[in-house]
């Protein structure tokens, strides 16, 4: 269980109501029940509720309970920022966009009680511009965003509304991201120093992915002096990858890395099951999930903290300075064992 995660579902929704109430109070249940609405343990909603309190949003009220704060319900007071995750449309939470949200959102309303956050969700792109006037909102926050969803972003900072991006490079706005290149790199020279030479890289579906592996593979090939060859670089659509893979280990051939960018799980339990983790070295993403609790293999860790602070700095200094330059921050990854579910390194 993810008690942060959990943290943070009270606190958006006190402070979306709180937002979204036009100055009117609003009185909230007491904790047992709020936790009860949410699915989390009553010992978190109460921390959350006592946060609130700490920081004049929310007071106790007589019968149990608590009610917003009449100098807390000004939207004029109030700086709302919207996240807009993956092309838009997620209407539903998953650990990968949860991570990314968490760490900025925690980081956002930690520096001040008058900052609280939305999810948006948008029926097509170009209603991005709309929401941002309908909920008045004083800037947004690009999760993973896909490039369906770029372009309305880009507009918006061009027009000099804030605009920063979490996790993708986006030309044009402040972005705080990942570096494929790297995480490559990082991967591929760690396995080549245990003499894992035999690999597969299964990775995203696109063209740029393929152009991103390449670099960085033809490079560790040369310094640690592997045969190209012996690494074969999987990018195709979901099915096709399973049955290539299917029909790679029917073939007998065996590997003694697999590096997974995304984790396809069914690729992943045809690996598990053919090869033991110590003749076969598995490398997920964090952002990754298995139903395998016993999962052992190298976890791709990335210092969100760090960057959320950075990102915030920046989201705050654009709405003091609309006109402020985009800034780049690149999220460095490291590297972590598990074996039975549990890190030792």
């Amino acid at each position: 269980m993810n008690k942060k995660n959990d943290f943070m579902k009270i606190r958006r929704y006190v402070i979306d109501t709180i937002a979204a109430s036009n100055g009117q109070p609003i009185r909230f249940p007491p904790t047992r029940k709020l936790a009860s609405m949410f699915g989390v343990s009553q010992p978190t909603a109460l921390r959350a509720v006592q946060d609130l309190i700490g920081e004049n949003v929310l007071m106790p009220c007589r019968g149990g309970g608590t009610v917003s704060r009449p100098s807390q319900c000004s939207s004029q007071r109030m700086k709302i920022f919207g996240f807009v995750a993956d092309c838009g449309k997620l209407s539903y939470d998953i650990y990968y966009f949860l991570k990314l949200h968490a760490a900025v959102a925690l980081e956002l309303t930690r520096r001040s009680s008058q900052y609280c956050t939305t999810n948006l969700y948008l029926e097509s792109p170009s209603m991005l511009e709309q929401a941002v006037s309908e909920k008045s909102l004083s800037g947004v926050i690009l999760v993973a965003a896909r490039n369906v969803i770029l372009e309305n972003a880009v507009k918006l900072k061009r027009n000099g509304f804030p605009v920063v991006s979490f996790w993708n490079l986006v030309e044009g706005v402040s972005s705080f991201y990942v570096s494929w290149s790297d995480y490559f790199r990082m991967v591929l020279t760690r396995l080549f120093q245990e003499k894992r030479t035999h690999l597969l890289l299964v990775a995203w579906d696109r063209k740029e992915m393929l152009d991103l592996v390449e670099e960085p593979l033809a490079r560790c090939c040369e310094e640690f002096k592997v045969d190209r060859g012996q690494v074969i670089v999987l990018a195709k659509p979901f099915q096709e990858a399973v049955e290539r893979v299917t029909e790679m280990l029917n073939f007998g051939m065996k590997f003694e890395g697999v590096v997974f960018s995304p984790c396809y799980d069914a690729i992943y339990r045809l690996i598990v099951e053919r090869f033991d983790s110590r003749s076969c070295r598995i490398v997920c993403d964090e952002t990754s999930v298995f139903d395998d609790l016993n999962y052992s293999g190298y976890v791709v860790r990335y210092d969100l903290e760090s960057a959320a602070v950075r990102l915030v700095d920046d989201l705050i200094a654009q709405v003091d300075d609309p006109a402020r330059p985009p800034e780049s921050f690149r999220i460095r990854p490291s590297l972590c064992l598990y074996e039975n579910g549990k890190a030792v390194t």
